[in-house]
């Protein structure tokens, strides 16, 4: 976890960079928060019961075997 020192550093060193700096920093942050989301992605799909789970569960949906959330939610 960053401190607020530290973040605060950081922000301030952005600041000071070109704006096509900035520009390349953005573009980078985007691609690894892609990169996490398909390495959790990839996790996911290394988990043989939990992909046929999900696979379950659409069939359920598509066959029609499915509550209402608003029915659902008054049990919860």
């Amino acid at each position: 976890m960053w401190s607020n020192k530290s973040l605060k550093r950081m922000l301030s060193d952005f600041d000071m960079l070109s704006l096509e700096r900035q520009r390349e920093v953005a573009d980078f942050v985007s691609f690894l928060k892609i990169k996490e989301e398909l390495e959790a992605t990839k996790e996911i799909l290394r988990d043989e019961h939990f992909v046929a789970s999900i696979l379950r569960g659409e069939e359920d949906v598509r066959q029609g075997r499915v509550e209402k959330w608003s029915e659902v939610k008054e049990d919860v």
